[in-house]
């Protein structure tokens, strides 16, 4: 999630807003857990993009 990193956001800060665990969050990023629905629709109103979008892991993501 290049979102987060082009916002100068840690995942922590992200994890917070959006309300579940920076743990989580960041299996998320990374691709190692899939969000549930209300958690892809919190992301996609917090970055104001797509979810399909903002799911999309790149190889740059799982570092």
């Amino acid at each position: 999630m290049n979102s987060r990193k082009k916002l100068g956001l840690t995942q922590e800060q992200v994890s917070l807003v959006i309300g579940i665990s920076k743990k989580t969050y960041s299996h998320i990023e990374t691709g190692r857990r899939n969000p549930s629905w209300e958690v892809a629709q919190r992301l996609e109103k917090f970055f104001g993009i797509p979810a399909s979008e903002l799911l999309e892991i790149t190889d740059e993501d799982r570092k």
